[in-house]
């Protein structure tokens, strides 16, 4: 008798575990019931937010629920990301994203509020390589006349900007600002847009910046593009020489990626089903052309969470280390 009830009890709690186990089924396959926000860590104009705005749309036709873009800009980044972090992990709130905000922003600001492990890679969005651009009217015609320029005046007398102090364009700018003897003096921007705008009142000498900041600025002849950041000709900018062919050792070999992650404990199904979505959207010939159009490119390879988890693995290896080598740290 001991021994039927101990069996009854065990065939009761598997069958609750199984009740419980079908209801978490049950809720993920329900997803989404309610508007998903995608949290954009700059403000509106730059190229993370068009990425966000170019899947947004789309994203909302593909679940059939409204598809928010909430721009949280300041601290780098930081502010949006912790945003994300501290929301429930349930799909509705998701960060888009790009290079080096998770593998860089932890280790130079000392409170940055998060790590790469607080997130998921869901699926990337866009890839452009990051361009030299200088004003409309500057006298340099290529990067070795502006090293030049950059030693010959002589410590804070050429000022350059970034997207943000802290990030890639930040990081790989300092790595060429090494080449000028560390000579021009960094000022820091809210992201792409703003840059564009001080690089054509001529507040700054020089920036770095994703193709999809500049395209349309350099096509019309207000800003001119002096280099690419790559091992290679980008296909968007075959005219366009690198640095390492200009003689610049040490050129950064890092396309900016634009991507979606969600909170670390957003459950694996959805997290599947974004991906699946968000893959398929970026694969369609109308969504290809447009960002190329603006200066992007989307994913050639499988764009799946596993292969995006793959790319911030590489980043974690590299970019945190050569953060620390520059010296960078951020309040």
């Amino acid at each position: 008798m001991r021994t039927l009830t101990l069996i009854g009890r065990v065939l009761t709690a598997g069958s609750l575990a199984l009740g419980l186990g079908g209801a978490a089924l049950a809720q993920d396959a329900a997803y989404p019931t309610k508007p998903i926000r995608l949290v954009v860590p700059y403000p509106p104009g730059g190229a993370t937010d068009v990425a966000a705005r170019m899947l947004g749309p789309r994203l909302q036709e593909e679940l059939g629920q409204t598809v928010l873009v909430d721009n949280r800009p300041g601290a780098g980044g930081n502010i949006a990301m912790v945003n994300v972090v501290q929301s429930p992990p349930d799909g509705y709130t998701l960060a888009v994203t790009l290079t080096g905000m998770l593998s860089i922003n932890p280790v130079i600001y000392k409170k940055a509020g998060f790590q790469a492990s607080d997130f998921v890679p869901v699926a990337r969005v866009s890839l452009a390589p990051l361009l030299l651009v200088v004003p409309e009217k500057s006298p340099y015609k290529n990067v070795q006349e502006l090293l030049a320029a950059g030693k010959k005046a002589g410590k804070g007398g050429m000022p350059y900007g970034s997207a943000g102090a802290g990030g890639l364009s930040h990081l790989a700018s300092e790595a060429f600002n090494a080449n000028a003897d560390g000579n021009f003096t960094h000022v820091p921007y809210k992201g792409g847009a703003p840059l564009v705008q001080a690089l054509m009142a001529n507040e700054v000498s020089w920036g770095l910046l994703g193709t999809g900041d500049v395209r349309s600025f350099i096509q019309s002849g207000k800003l001119k593009a002096i280099g690419q950041l790559r091992n290679g000709r980008s296909e968007l900018w075959p005219e366009v020489p690198t640095l390492t062919e200009q003689g610049v050792p040490g050129g950064v070999d890092f396309d900016v990626w634009f991507g979606v992650v969600a909170p670390a404990k957003t459950p694996p199904a959805v997290v599947k089903l974004l991906g699946e979505k968000i893959a398929k959207i970026t694969a369609e010939p109308a969504f290809r052309k447009r960002l190329n159009d603006l200066g992007g490119v989307a994913p050639a390879t499988g764009n799946t969470p596993e292969a995006f988890a793959e790319v911030l693995k590489r980043e974690l290896a590299i970019l945190p280390k050569a953060a620390q080598d520059a010296g960078l740290q951020l309040d």
